[in-house]
Formats: structure tokens, sequence, C-alpha cells
């Protein structure tokens, strides 16, 4: 695996945990998901390609429907194909552990259960529809335990994980959920009972204490409660806590704070970076609100229409926004240090992504897009003397793309 480094000159504020170390957790390379519909193929996510490092918070950033909740699912394999349909690139999850870095794009099944929900966890954007309303809370956190803390909790029961007996079968079965009846009413027999109650018990304070740390006040009742009979900021917090109960290396974060109302915003924000800081936890942190972004994330990814157009430093892209597109997003954001004006506005529409052509996909939105950018779609390129990334020609010579000067953008030409 190959081993990168943060890149130089990144500062990292108080209220930011920062990257663990300089090593990619996970990498997504030319990812390609498309959908088929009767107007044609949809190309939600088009050549999207990003690093995320060991501990540090990217923001993904970008308007509604521009790809970034199926980049995010992608991480788990939870886009439904068909109607998606994986057109190409990857998305490797090299982990913590130095093993040989797994493509859960193409990952067999066993492989990927083992990592969904256990290495990477996810929070997602509507906790009353994530939680199933037919289970008490506890038994929901409970779930992810015995899926893949099944060792860890039989060892804290006192119960050997290689006990070969029939008590140690049964109790085995018992903690990864799959007893049958009979193995149920045997579970009940005097040799075993002791050690069931044991494993209930483990299980019960763990998902205790992981409700705890969410600062759930009385975590005992809520553990016995319905998805039904709590408040919304009380569900996002069962979220968070059943995402990190098996302290995962990769949390993904979709708009966890959307359905909330400000001030119940704030403390889950505050919560989550917290959380993050204890764990060491790598954040995926998608969002459209980039006041949010800019007070959680290291780093930020700027998508649009299927593409990432930037990709920099959290601190130098709202210092210093380099792609026409962010130049808008910035622009658009109300600040309280400035005079009430008049938001400035995107012209235009965002464009249609079925079968797009091979152009960049803001140049009819763009001030300062050129004959370029109606035929050639830019990379994502380093510009001179700054760091991280940008797609935009406005950071290349005509030489480097093979045109004349004259049908090259720049900063002084408009439209």
């Amino acid at each position: 695996m190959t081993e990168r480094t943060r890149p130089s000159g990144v500062a990292i504020g108080q209220e930011r945990p920062g990257p663990a170390s300089g090593r990619v957790l996970a990498s997504v390379q030319d990812l390609r998901i498309h959908f088929r519909t009767k107007a044609g193929l949809v190309h939600a996510v088009d050549g999207v390609s990003f690093d995320i490092l060991d501990g540090e918070a990217l923001g993904l950033v970008g308007e509604t429907g521009c790809g970034k909740t199926v980049t995010a699912r992608s991480f788990l394999r939870l886009v439904p194909m068909p109607p998606g349909v994986h057109a190409g690139g990857r998305v490797l999850f090299h982990g913590r552990s130095g093993e040989e870095a797994v493509d859960v794009m193409t990952a067999p099944e066993a492989r990927l259960r083992d990592i969904r929900g256990n290495r990477i966890a996810m929070i997602f954007q509507d906790p009353g529809k994530a939680l199933n309303p037919a289970l008490p809370i506890g038994d929901q956190i409970a779930e992810v335990l015995y899926a893949h803390r099944t060792d860890e909790v039989l060892r804290r029961a006192g119960v050997d994980p290689t006990d070969g007996s029939v008590a140690g079968h049964l109790l085995r079965r018992m903690a990864n959920q799959r007893t049958r009846h009979v193995e149920t009413l045997a579970l009940r027999s005097p040799g075993v009972r002791a050690g069931a109650r044991r494993v209930r018990a483990v299980v019960e304070e763990w998902v205790i204490a992981s409700l705890a740390e969410t600062r759930i006040a009385d975590p005992r009742k809520i553990m016995k409660s319905y998805p039904h009979e709590l408040s919304g900021g009380m569900k996002q917090r069962v979220m968070i806590a059943q995402a990190l109960a098996c302290d995962p290396e990769l949390l993904i974060a979709d708009e966890p704070t959307t359905a909330l109302d400000v001030t119940i915003q704030a403390r889950i924000l505050d919560l989550i970076r917290e959380l993050q800081a204890r764990h060491r936890s790598a954040v995926l942190y998608i969002s459209h609100d980039l006041s949010v972004v800019k007070r959680v994330c290291d780093r930020v990814a700027v998508m649009y229409a299927g593409r990432i157009v930037e990709t920099r430093d959290s601190e130098d892209l709202f210092r210093a926004p380099l792609h026409p597109y962010t130049r808008g997003l910035l622009a658009a954001t109300p600040s309280h240090r400035e005079e009430r004006v008049r938001l400035a506005a995107i012209d235009g529409t965002v464009p249609e992504l079925i079968d797009p052509p091979p152009a960049c996909r803001f140049h009819p939105r763009c001030p300062h897009a050129a004959e370029v950018c109606t035929v050639i779609d830019p990379p994502l390129r380093t510009p001179h003397a700054e760091e991280g990334e940008v797609a935009c020609f406005l950071y290349q010579t005509p030489d480097e793309v093979g045109v004349e000067p004259e049908q090259m953008p720049t900063l002084e030409r408009t439209r």
C-alpha cells in the first residue's frame, strides 16, 4: 500500500482533531455510478476521486443532487443495483492494520459484512427512517455488537470463544444471533442458562455505555424505548451511538443535522467532533451547509454535477476559493460580519446529467468560460504555487491543454 502524506502548510485549529497520521485510510478512484432511467443513463457520480486520511474530517459539499450521498453510500455498497450501475472506478478501504486494500465495490459479501457497520459506519440523514420502528433502541444497537463483536462479547462474559463443547457452541450461536427455536430452549437448561445471562448482561452494559457516550441522560430507559417515543435530536444521538459502538475507523455523516432545529444542530455537531477526537476516527462529513463544514472539517471536496471540482484545506478554501463554482457558493453565503446586502446568485441552472457531453459541466454558468471549456472536461490538477486540486482551465497553460491562448479562459476575461 502506497503511503501518502498530508499536504504541507495545513493548519488545524483547536476545534478540529486533525489527522492521526499521514496515511490514506480510504480512497475513491475515478468512481462512476450511473442510473438507468426511461430518459437515458443518468451520470450521478462521474469520475470522482479523493482520499480520506486517517483521523481527519473531510467535508463533501455541493448543491442538492450533485452526487454527495451516492458517493457516500458507495463506501458501504448501499446503492441499489439496479437501477444503479457501477460503470467504473474503485472505493478502496486501506484501514489501519496494514492489510491489503479492499475494493468495497467488488469485495465478496462476507468481506463486506465485516467492514460495513464495523470498520466503516454511517450516520444517516433522517434517523426516523433509518431506525427500525418495530424494535427497541437497545436491540438495534445490540445487533451491531452481536454481528461484529462476538468473540469480545463472549470473553467479557467469561466464555472461551474457542470452546467446542455443546454449551460453548450454543453460546456462540446466541452471540451471533443465529439460534433456532430448539437452541433457544436449550439455552434455558441449567448448564447454559448462567452463561446466556452473562452474555446478555455484557451486551446490555455495552449498549448503555454507547448511549451514555452520546450524553443521553438515562440510557437504561432509552434502550427500552421505541424510535417513535424519542425526539429528533435523541434519535440522532441513538444513530451516533449505533455507528460508534464498534469503534469504526471511518465514520460517514450524511447531513446528520438536516432534520434538526438550529439549537440541536449545534449540540450534535459538538458531539460528533468530540467523539471523533476520542475515537480517533476519520470522518466524511456530507453537507450543503458551508458554515458547518468550515467549523468541523480539515479539508473540503466540492462537488458539482457528479464531479469533484476542488479539493483543498478548509482554511485555504474559505479564505481564497479557486474554482468559479466554489466562489459562487461562498458568495451566496450570508455573513454576520458584513452589512445586509442582496445575496449573490449563480446564474443558470444545474445541467442535466443524462449522457452529458465531454465538457466542463459548469461552463454554461461560469463567468470566465471560454471555447476550450465547451469541448474538454478539465481534470483535477494541482494549481501552481497552491495546495490541493482544482478542475478548471483557469489554472492551466495553453501548452498543458494543447490549445491556442485565445481559446483559454482568464480571470480578466468574463462573459
